[in-house]
This record gives structure tokens, C-alpha cells and sequence, in this order.
């Protein structure tokens, strides 16, 4: 990956995946006296505009009131204004940074990602994209674990019942944040892989790889909180075999995919869930 520029800032686009660290990352950067990310995390603009699948087009007269939804508003009715705000972001003193981390970003065309790095384009300003990956089956548990503890459910027996569901039914708004493959080509026609940061949820707390994310984002390197926990889902479900097995025949094109554009990850080791479960049988 490659990344160096004479501008007086970047700004990162971030691409999920969902539950692979994304949360984590934005407290981190986010923090930093030299970054300013603005009034959200996930602004959901490109995903609102141009994929329906991904479920943020929608809007309700109560959910206007609220000053965050309503700023958003305004960018959606005039996209240019979604460029202006972050180009003023870069312009306050000392500020090196911005950005939009969306993970369900990771399902966009690369038209429209071309078309994002246009619209910075017109302002001078370079776009950063990084892409976080995990082990694509323990995504989907983290992913489901999350919507039920949002919802105060937390017994085993619906776990299992719920993850059986998704295993049957393999909804858009799931598959849509599992394709690695969509999205690494994608990037690979919009920017170039060599010049996004892919990385994955397995190495994200590792010194090196923070370093190598800052040098990538032209910002010194700072230490980060490394044991704060951001939206973690933990349980202690066992999952049958049948299970897993049934997950990985749902994630095996998934895994194939991310060893072809990225065939320097060791994902025998990185994703050893996936690597056992979608190669079974």
C-alpha cells in the first residue's frame, strides 16, 4: 500500500467490514488532537444513495428532529455539501485527518467509489481507503450476537435458533457485509489495492500494524488505547459442528475470494475458523 501526498490532510474512507474493528479504530483516531472526524462515525451517505440493500435510505419525521439526522439530511439532498463539510474539517487548525468509517460501505460499486474519490478530488484532497476484514463466520456470529444484545436477548437457545435462520435464509443485508471479494475488487478497480489499506481484525492490536495504518494515513504515529473495548459481544454459546459447518458452506466463495486478491495473508492462521469450516466436506 502506498500513500504519500504534499496536501494538508487526508481523509479515510472507511469500508467495514461490520465487527471487524471499526468502532475501535475511529475511538483511536478520532482522539487525536490532529484528526476530526466530525458529528459521526458512519455518515451512511453512499451506501443511502446508492444501495438500498443496506437498509439507510429511509427516514422517519421524528428521526429529522435530531440535529445529527438532520445535518445528514442536508448532505443527502446535495451531496456537495457532504464534500464541503469535511474539506472545512481539514481547514481548522492543525487538523490532518477526517474521514467517514461506514461499514456498510463495503458494498459499493466501484463507480461509486470512483465517484467519492471525484468529489474529493475537486477539493484537493486525497482519499485513504481502508478496509478491515475478520474471519468471515466469526463476523456473522459477532455481527448477530450484537442485534440481539441490542434487543436485551442474550439465552443460548435463541442464539442458536437465530444463527440456524440466517444459515437458511443468508438475508441481502448480511451477504452484503460478508463479501470481501466484492468489495476487494471494488477497491481494486476504484483505486488500486496497492494503494488502500487492507488489514484485518485479527492484527488490528499489533504495534506494527498500527504504525504501518499511520504511515498509510500520513499522521505521526501515536499510541493507541489498546485494551478499550468498543461494542464487543461476547456469550458463551457453543456452537455445534452442524452449525459451523453450515456457516462455512455460506462463507467458503468468501474466503476463496479474499485468497485470491490478497495472497500474502496467512488466513490458515489469521481466520482458523473459516479455514477449517469452509474447506469441510
Amino acid at each position: 500500500m502506498t500513500g504519500t501526498t504534499d496536501a494538508a490532510g487526508v481523509f479515510l474512507l472507511g469500508l467495514g467490514a461490520q465487527k471487524a474493528g471499526t468502532s475501535w479504530l475511529h475511538a483511536q483516531l478520532n482522539r487525536r488532537r490532529d484528526a476530526d472526524f466530525g458529528f459521526l462515525k458512519e455518515y451512511h451517505i453512499h451506501d443511502a444513495l446508492t444501495l438500498p440493500a443496506a437498509g439507510f435510505s429511509g427516514r422517519s419525521r421524528r428521526s429529522l428532529l435530531k440535529p445529527r439526522t438532520w445535518r445528514r439530511q442536508r448532505f443527502l439532498e446535495r451531496p456537495e455539501r457532504y464534500y464541503a463539510y469535511f474539506t472545512s474539517l481539514l481547514k481548522r487548525p492543525g487538523i490532518q485527518l477526517t474521514g467517514d468509517i461506514t461499514p456498510s460501505y463495503s458494498g459499493l460499486s466501484s463507480n461509486t467509489l470512483q465517484a467519492i474519490q471525484r468529489g474529493f478530488a475537486a477539493q484537493d484532497i486525497p482519499v485513504r481507503p481502508v478496509f478491515l476484514m475478520r474471519d468471515p463466520i466469526e463476523r456473522i456470529i459477532s455481527s448477530l450476537r450484537m442485534h440481539r444484545r441490542k434487543q436485551g436477548l442474550r439465552d443460548s437457545a435463541g442464539e442458536l435458533q437465530a444463527l440456524h435462520q440466517l444459515c437458511h435464509e443468508r438475508p441481502d443485508r448480511i451477504t452484503l457485509r460478508s463479501d470481501y471479494g466484492h468489495t476487494l475488487q471494488a477497491l481494486k478497480q476504484a483505486f488500486g489495492l496497492e494503494h488502500c489499506f487492507i488489514g484485518t481484525y485479527e492484527t488490528l492490536f499489533d504495534q506494527n500494524c498500527w504504525s504501518e495504518l499511520c504511515r498509510f494515513l500520513e499522521i505521526p504515529y501515536e499510541e493507541p488505547q489498546w485494551n478499550q473495548e468498543v461494542n464487543v459481544s461476547r456469550t458463551n454459546t457453543a456452537l455445534p459442528d452442524e452449525l459451523l459447518a453450515k456457516l462455512g458452506q455460506w462463507q467458503g466463495p468468501t474466503l476463496e475470494a479474499v485468497q485470491l486478491h490478497c495472497p500474502e495473508l496467512d488466513l490458515k492462521q489469521l481466520w482458523p475458523t473459516a479455514s477449517r469450516w469452509c474447506c469441510a466436506g
